[in-house]
């Protein structure tokens, strides 16, 4: 069994770029697994595996997966790329990520070209009903499996994977009220048209509206090719017209590069007075609890692995007429200065010191672990 991986942009589909390739051993059917192996994925989640370790007689070819994905700009989407790329190579299958260079045209053009390809698996990241509906009805009518994180289709067959994005922002928010005793003057940066930003921009009107000394005073955002950049110079404009401390008691961002744009604005300015909350959390932003220059304090996230890892093995389960639900949640925790030692850590060492960061709450079927070991 062999496993490649291949990416495809947007403006080069034709072009045959092969990144990687890995070996993997002969394929090999159990009927039970050894109570000893280890429980860690290669991306490091820990997981629990139940029921028969026989592989599905639909899984005994190793598959051609295809990853259609909105864009791949930022630090939490290359995580969760990373994660996929690991765990289709753990299961001995092969992959084809197609860049959609934030374009949904060419998305829906991608997700044509995947199914023209005869893939076996379908994964698609930050998909509308609206710009690829059509293209994704094909897909299910070629017979070919489809896993959606953070999209919004509604078509018979597709199952998702998402956050929980009312949890995202009302847990970080809840970390504001909390911090600032039920009274606090914000900046939200997010933006409307993505789904999951859709979803946690309705908790923050709710929740605003609910908690009355929490007060809005600006809000801003961009998705672009280079939305840090972007959001840095807009939250410098926001510090420059709100000078005095207490005019803005903290920043609250709803996506990783917003987070590293508000970041580098802070630090610039000098803005030590304004604490900064996010959404999302990576390698890039972790080490900004250490920074002293600015006061960043709590993250509301999920481990962008876990999401990545658990849609490919809900695609698998899909292949093999064993997917166990149509729509996999998972759950965020909250990670905040007070959590983590006063010298700097690796991202790799966080669940060390936040509980549930790599903990995988689904009970996948025994089958998945035989296919990684087989392929080590």
């Amino acid at each position: 069994m062999s496993s490649r991986i291949l990416r495809v942009t947007a403006a080069a589909l034709s072009l045959p770029l092969v990144l990687g390739i890995t070996a993997c051993s002969e394929q090999q059917s159990a009927s039970s697994t050894d109570s000893s192996a280890d429980t860690t994925s290669a991306s490091g989640i820990d997981s629990t595996f139940t029921g028969s370790a026989e592989i599905p007689e639909a899984l005994s070819e190793p598959l051609d997966v295809a990853l259609v994905i909105r864009t791949t700009q930022g630090g939490w989407l290359e995580a969760y790329t990373d994660a996929v790329e690991t765990e289709v190579a753990a299961l001995g299958g092969s992959l084809q990520i197609y860049d959609s260079q934030n374009d949904l045209s060419k998305m829906s053009s991608n997700v044509d070209t995947a199914v023209n390809a005869d893939v076996d698996l379908l994964l698609i990241d930050n998909g509308t009903q609206d710009a690829l509906g059509t293209s994704v009805q094909k897909a299910i009518d070629a017979d070919i499996p489809v896993v959606a994180y953070d999209s919004d289709f509604t078509i018979d067959g597709v199952v998702s994977v998402s956050q929980d994005d009312t949890a995202l922002a009302r847990n970080g928010l809840e970390q504001i009220k909390t911090d600032f005793d039920g009274t606090a003057k914000l900046v939200v940066i997010s933006v409307a048209g993505y789904t999951p930003l859709d979803n946690r921009l309705a908790e923050v009107e709710s929740f605003i509206s609910e908690n009355p000394g929490i007060e809005i005073v600006a809000q801003t955002g961009t998705v672009s090719g280079s939305a840090s950049l972007d959001t840095a110079a807009q939250v410098e404009a926001i510090l420059k017209a709100y000078p005095d401390e207490g005019e803005i008691d903290a920043i609250w961002t709803h996506w990783n590069d917003f987070s590293v744009g508000a970041y580098q604005a802070l630090k610039s300015q000098n803005r030590s007075d304004v604490a900064l909350y996010t959404v999302d959390l990576t390698d890039q932003n972790l080490p900004y609890f250490w920074d002293d220059t600015v006061d960043f304090q709590a993250a509301s996230a999920t481990n962008p692995a876990l999401i990545g890892v658990s849609q490919v093995r809900l695609g698998y389960e899909l292949v093999a007429g064993e997917a166990s639900t149509d729509n996999l949640v998972i759950e965020p925790v909250v990670v905040t200065k007070a959590d983590l030692p006063d010298t700097e850590i690796t991202f790799a060492e966080l669940p060390d010191y936040v509980e549930g960061w790599s903990k995988d709450a689904t009970e996948w079927p025994a089958w998945i672990q035989t296919l990684e070991q087989q392929s080590k």
